[in-house]
């Protein structure tokens, strides 16, 4: 048996430092495993760049914005063309620590796993993100695990450990893994569509696992401001409705999510920013809800995007 051929996926959309950071990482802590950069249509440069600096490096230019969703899939399935036997999609704001990828990488070779590493905040202290992900019992969120949580589940026989959900901020998979699961859905465009792969991936009997002991350092940039505060808005609950629909069997609710998550967010920016500002929140909102009714995925109406932009020109 030949050595297994290893490939990162790094999705960037108008995050051309943060591209550069993070697959400068992979270039000096994980060098034995090749780098296709996805340009979800920024065009700021980030492809030069990277082909300056790193020769070796491949590039995808996709010619628009597809989303998390839509972006990745064109980076893992020019993998699989390309015959590559374990494929990773990650993040462009992480930096990978030496060794991290080559601990994935080994247990997902030939094995119906997928794994995410454990996930630490950037520039702070090391502080917990990622250690696992499960469905709230009280509406079937998908959330994260909170540190009290991992460390109140006790030693464990070593440090890889199964989960109910992974995280598309790094996500390694055989790639008969990736076949046999399936793409991203793509009507998600942003938000919720890892939690859909996890579920689709444990239908299909692949075990999900994350590895304590490789380490990613995620900066969880502020990327949801300006225009990009609306437009988060209208994913999350759009894609709160489809997720909920999709895994309502799994116990899943999402009237509830949005009472608990989304509408609050809209009362809030009316008692504290203002009538004009509720107004707009809850016309976001109400998009969502029109979009979910008609069965409409992938990217926000463009008229939305556009009265977003105003918005932001002029708050409220």
């Amino acid at each position: 048996m030949g050595e297994t051929r290893s490939l990162v996926v790094v999705l960037t959309w108008n995050g051309r430092e943060d591209t550069l950071r993070c697959v400068a990482s992979l270039r000096d802590g994980a060098a034995g495993h090749d780098v296709l950069v996805v340009d979800n249509g920024s065009h700021d440069g980030a492809l030069d760049a990277v082909a300056a600096a790193w020769p070796d490096v491949a590039t995808l230019q996709t010619g628009e914005n597809l989303g998390f969703a839509g972006g990745m899939n064109r980076g893992v399935a020019w993998g699989l063309r390309h015959g590559y036997d374990v494929v990773t999609v990650l993040n462009n704001d992480t930096v990978v620590e030496p060794g991290a990828l080559d601990r994935l990488v080994a247990r997902a070779t030939g094995t119906r796993t997928a794994l995410s590493p454990r996930i630490v905040r950037d520039g702070d202290a090391g502080t917990l993100w990622f250690a696992g992900g499960v469905l709230d019992a009280a509406d079937g969120l998908p959330r994260h695990l909170t540190a009290a949580e991992v460390a109140a589940s006790g030693p464990a026989p070593g440090p890889v450990v199964p989960t109910d959900l992974l995280t598309g901020c790094c996500v390694v998979a055989d790639a008969a893994v990736w076949r046999d699961v399936g793409p991203f859905d793509e009507r998600y465009f942003l938000n919720f569509e890892d939690s859909d792969w996890s579920l689709r991936a444990v239908r299909r009997g692949v075990g999900l696992l994350v590895d304590h002991d490789a380490v990613v350092r995620h900066r969880v940039s502020a990327s949801f401001v300006g225009p990009a505060a609306y437009l988060g808005t209208f994913y999350y609950a759009r894609n709160a409705l489809l997720f909920a629909r999709t895994w309502r069997d799994q116990g899943v609710r999402g009237w509830p999510i949005l009472r608990r998550h989304v509408l609050p967010g809209v009362t809030e920016a009316w008692r504290t920013q203002g009538v004009v500002e509720g107004l707009r929140r809850g016309a976001t909102v109400l998009a969502a809800l029109v979009a979910r009714a008609v069965r409409a995925g992938g990217r926000a109406p463009r008229g939305l995007e556009r009265a977003a932009a105003r918005w932001a020109r002029s708050p409220g």
